[in-house]
C-alpha cells in the first residue's frame, strides 16, 4: 500500500508539473490508469492486463483545454493505448479446427485508369470529373499555424478488428469484433493521430464504441461527430476510419496486403459518399471528393500499391456533417492488427502530407 500510495503521489506530481487536467478523471480512475501505464512503460504490468483496463476506461471523456485546444490526457490515453498495442506478445499460430476457411493473401488492383495519380471505383449514376476535383482546393479551414483541433478521428463501426494470426486459414470462433481498444479500430485510428501529434497538427480521436446496437451505429456516431465539431469548431477534416470484408463465393476471406518498405501493410480504401438529392440532402460532396482524391493521389504517389481505388458510393455515411470528411477502410478481417496499424501509420503521414500541401 506504502509504495502505492508513493506511486500515485508520483505520477500526479509529475502530472502538475506537466500541466496536466487531472481533475476531470475521477481519482481511482486516474491512479489506475497512472500505475499501470507506469507498469507497462517499464516492462511490469502484463500487456493483457493494461488492455483490460484500457478497454473499462478509454471511451470516458476528457476535459477540453481553453481556447479550443486539446486537453493532453487524450495524449496520454493515445501513448497507453499504443504501449498496450506494442506490448502485445505475438499470438501463436492456433491449431487448425475443423470447418477453418481459407485466408486467400493478395495484392488487389490499385486501378486500371488513373487520372494524375487517381483511380476511382463510380458505384454511383454520375459522372465524376477527378481532374477538376483535383485542380480545385477543397474548401477547408486547415490552418498550418494554429494548435487548436483541426482533425477528428472516429470510427462508425468501432469493434470492428483482425485476425490474431497470419497461417493462411481462419478458425469458425475467430472474433470479428472486440470491445477491446488495443485489439479493435481505435488502435488503427490511435496510429493515424500519433503522426499528426508528431507533426504538429491538433487532432482529437473518438474512442466510444458506436455500433452496439451495429444497427443505429451511423445515428450514434453522427451525433458524436455533431457533438466534436461544436466543441472544437477548428476541425476541417474529419476521418472514419473502419475496416473491410472481402468474402469470395466458395468462402475465402481475403487479406489485401502489400509490402512497403519491407513490411507487410494492409490496402487501404478511401470512400466518398455523393448521395445529394432533395429528401437526402448533402452539400458537401464536392469538397469531399475533392479532399479525397489528394489524399488518394498522395498516398498512392508515396505508398505504390496500397491504395486500392478510390469508391464513389450513393450513400452518405455522415459527410453531409461537413466539409473534408471521409471515410477509409483499413484492410479485411483477416488482416493482422500490426499490418493494420502500420497502415494507419502510413495513412497519418499521407494525411500530413496533404494538408501540409494545401
Amino acid at each position: 500500500m506504502k509504495q502505492r500510495i508513493v506511486t500515485v503521489i508520483v505520477l500526479t506530481a509529475v502530472c502538475g508539473l506537466l500541466g496536466l487536467a487531472v481533475t476531470a478523471i475521477p481519482t481511482d480512475t486516474f491512479t489506475q490508469v497512472m500505475e499501470h501505464a507506469a507498469l507497462l512503460s517499464v516492462g511490469l504490468q502484463q500487456p493483457g492486463e493494461s488492455a483490460e483496463i484500457i478497454s473499462g476506461w478509454v471511451t470516458k471523456p476528457t476535459a477540453a483545454a481553453p481556447g479550443g485546444a486539446l486537453s493532453e490526457q487524450h495524449v496520454i490515453l493515445g501513448e497507453v493505448i499504443m504501449q498496450a498495442v506494442a506490448a502485445m506478445p505475438s499470438t501463436a499460430v492456433p491449431e487448425k479446427q475443423a470447418g477453418a476457411g481459407v485466408v486467400l493473401t493478395q495484392q488487389l488492383s490499385a486501378g486500371k485508369e488513373f487520372v494524375q495519380g487517381v483511380a476511382i471505383k463510380n458505384n454511383t449514376k454520375t459522372a465524376a470529373d477527378i481532374a477538376a476535383a483535383l485542380a480545385h482546393t477543397p474548401d477547408i479551414a486547415y490552418d498550418k499555424t494554429s494548435a487548436d483541433i483541426q482533425v477528428l478521428i472516429t470510427h462508425t463501426h468501432t469493434t470492428e478488428c483482425y485476425l490474431g494470426y497470419d497461417a493462411g486459414f481462419f478458425n469458425p470462433d475467430d472474433q470479428s469484433r472486440t470491445d477491446d481498444a488495443a485489439k479493435n479500430m481505435v488502435a488503427v485510428g490511435e496510429r493515424v493521430a500519433q503522426q499528426l501529434r508528431q507533426a504538429g497538427i491538433g487532432v482529437v480521436h473518438d474512442t466510444e464504441i458506436h455500433d452496439q446496437p451495429y444497427s443505429g451505429a451511423y445515428t450514434h456516431s453522427r451525433k458524436a461527430v455533431e457533438k466534436y465539431l461544436a466543441q472544437y469548431p477548428s476541425i476541417s477534416v474529419v476521418l472514419d476510419i473502419h475496416r473491410d470484408a472481402i468474402y469470395q463465393a466458395d468462402g475465402t476471406r481475403v487479406k489485401p496486403t502489400v509490402v512497403i518498405g519491407g513490411k507487410k501493410a494492409a490496402q487501404m480504401m478511401i470512400i466518398v459518399g455523393m448521395m445529394n438529392t432533395k429528401s437526402v440532402p448533402n452539400p458537401h460532396t464536392a469538397e469531399n471528393l475533392s479532399f479525397g482524391a489528394r489524399l488518394q493521389q498522395t498516398l498512392h504517389a508515396e505508398y505504390e500499391g496500397l491504395m486500392r481505388p478510390m469508391v464513389l458510393a450513393s450513400a452518405r455515411y455522415n459527410q453531409q456533417l461537413c466539409n473534408g470528411m471521409i471515410l477509409v477502410e483499413v484492410g479485411s478481417d483477416v488482416n493482422t492488427l500490426e499490418e493494420a496499424c502500420y497502415s494507419g501509420e502510413l495513412l497519418g503521414k499521407g494525411l500530413v502530407q496533404t494538408l501540409k500541401e494545401m
